[in-house]
């Protein structure tokens, strides 16, 4: 049998109806549990108080600081080495960390999760539909390119981690209101290996107090913030990245890995930032090569990559989030490419 220590982390926030729920369906499961309140305005640090649970550590912020920062100081003061991550509101069942504990004995795996049961606010199971988001990439033959071409399909709920690694790639991003997990998920499957659970482990609690998880609205405040923070994740993780990272999202592009294998760091980000179907990021990778191109070896360096200058035309309009409609934009990248073409050494 394993030596590992495990603990739940459970952050909540003005979830009274809840918590005692949550905290009750894992603590025999574990070794530690660590609840943090994040200066919950109802009954909520009542409710754990009246809990008689002999290894329950109870946190509370004075301040509210956020999901982020909540889990983090949580994650501080554990003494584990295998993190089971829950919300305040939602139900861990039987058997969840022997699973999760049992595929960590592979040294290699650094995340372990299962999809989610979704349920009501009364804990009525609703169909699996409901959490679509969480079905997409389950069968994708690598998590990593999953993650980073197309979207998180991790439920944070469900997930373990080794505390080693949480703390190695500092957790939960603060100022990440939204995808504060989906940073810390590119980090361990560029790291690991993720181990997908046959049957859930965790039900998943949808109701009309945990909007933060439902991205409504074509153009609100939210879908913009949205937007930014899963900008913001993609530009770090892939700036940062290792030539082995790259090269896996490389060939999980088709690119030709042996032309791919002779760049630069920094043209390497740029390929794969051109390969990616989102035009945010794509227009990142774009503007490098407008950067190359200005350069006095610019015909060469776009050689270098695999491009020509009529591919700045073609990658521009697909680039260009409102599909041309600011006429301004695109002629100025077609001056630009006259430009260059100017400048292209005659035969």
């Amino acid at each position: 049998m394993s030596a590992q220590r495990t603990a739940a982390i459970i952050a909540t926030f003005n979830q009274d109806g809840f918590i005692a729920e949550a905290v009750e369906s894992i603590a025999d499961q574990v070794d530690e549990v660590i609840v943090i309140d994040d200066c919950s305005s109802d009954s909520t640090p009542q409710v754990i108080a009246r809990l008689d649970i002999p290894h329950l550590v109870s946190l509370r912020n004075e301040v509210q600081q956020g999901v982020s920062r909540s889990y983090n100081i949580a994650v501080a003061r554990s003494t584990a080495d295998i993190l089971v991550i829950q919300g305040g509101d939602d139900r861990s069942l039987p058997g969840r960390v022997g699973a999760q504990l049992a595929a960590f004995e592979d040294s290699a795996v650094s995340l372990v999760y299962s999809l989610p049961f979704v349920i009501s606010a009364t804990g009525r199971r609703f169909p699996d539909e409901l959490a679509a988001e969480f079905l997409i990439g389950r069968d994708a033959p690598d998590p990593l390119a999953f993650l980073f071409f197309e979207a998180n399909f991790i439920c944070a709920p469900a997930a373990a981690v080794r505390r080693a690694d949480y703390l190695r790639f500092g957790g939960f991003r603060a100022g990440l209101d939204l995808l504060q997990d989906y940073a810390l998920w590119l980090d361990l499957a560029a790291s690991g290996s993720f181990v997908s659970l046959a049957d859930p482990v965790v039900e998943y609690r949808k109701h009309g107090s945990n909007l933060s998880r439902e991205y409504v609205g074509l153009d609100g405040p939210k879908q913009r913030r949205l937007v930014a923070e899963r900008e913001s994740i993609r530009t770090r993780f892939v700036e940062s990245a290792s030539t082995e990272t790259l090269t896996r999202l490389a060939a999980a592009r088709d690119l030709d890995l042996d032309r791919f294998g002779a760049l630069a760091h920094d043209e390497q980000v740029a390929l794969v930032e051109l390969a990616h179907p989102d035009k945010l990021v794509l227009r990142r990778g774009l503007a490098y090569l407008f950067r190359a191109a200005g350069e006095s070896d610019g015909v060469e360096r776009l050689s270098r990559l695999g491009l020509d200058l009529s591919a700045l035309g073609r990658l521009s309009i697909a680039a260009d989030h409102e599909n041309l409609d600011e006429v301004g934009r695109a002629l100025a990248t077609a001056g630009s490419i006259d430009r260059l073409a100017a400048r292209r050494p005659r035969e």
